[in-house]
């Protein structure tokens, strides 16, 4: 009978000393659910959900990142980027922190609105370190960009609401799009690098309503 390998995962010893990093054994004033890793799980804010192990037992100080299946077989990118369909080239490194990503909360895909009224376009965007910058909305396929208003900064780690209002200007399909940027130039990509496992997908997100006379 096949057995899964041990989940064994490696963090710097900067991110493991950050004092956002947790240990963590109580959720809403209870236990940590089993589901969530009781008694002790590792919780680093801000990368990918592999790093937080779940079911903590050991912490061992190692002199290199450790490598093993979820290090080196699994949670992994391309150290450089390769063309959508080839396999996974053997220069990778293990996932860390998510890249800037926004996403539309409202309108709802498919939403029919009348040209009569404004249209407040809601989302959410996140960075796994730094900060969100800004937020920009599209409803010309990104031909312009225009600026929306940001949620002020508050809990590191914590998605920023922004907000756009718009006045439909014709009848008929109308497409929003949103990008964000954070504070070290970094802007969320038309069409983001591909790689085999799929992981930190960041494409601009995409949201259609339908505009009708009033």
């Amino acid at each position: 009978m096949a057995t899964a390998a041990p989940v064994i995962r490696s963090i710097p010893m900067s991110k493991a000393m950050d004092e956002n990093t947790l240990i963590a054994w109580a959720m809403n004033n209870g236990p940590l659910p089993k589901v969530h890793g009781y008694p002790l799980r590792l919780v680093t804010p801000g990368w990918v959900g592999s790093a937080s192990t779940k079911w903590l037992h050991t912490v061992t100080v190692l002199d290199a990142p450790f490598k093993g299946t979820y290090m080196t077989g699994s949670y992994v990118v391309p150290k450089w980027p390769v063309k959508p369909g080839e396999k996974m080239p053997p220069d990778t490194v293990s996932t860390q922190a998510w890249p800037i990503k926004s996403m539309i909360t409202s309108p709802a895909p498919d939403t029919v609105v009348k040209g009569s009224e404004r249209i407040t376009v809601r989302g959410k965007a996140w960075v796994g370190e730094g900060s969100v910058d800004r937020v920009d909305i599209s409803f010309d396929e990104g031909i312009t960009w225009h600026r929306a208003t940001l949620e002020d900064e508050r809990d590191k780690y914590a998605w920023r609401t922004f907000t756009y209002g718009y006045m439909p200007q014709h009848f008929g399909h109308l497409t929003f799009l949103a990008r964000a940027t954070d504070d070290r130039g970094n802007v969320q990509p038309i069409t983001p690098h591909w790689n085999p496992l799929g992981y930190f997908w960041n494409g601009l997100h995409r949201v259609g309503v339908m505009v009708v006379p009033a």
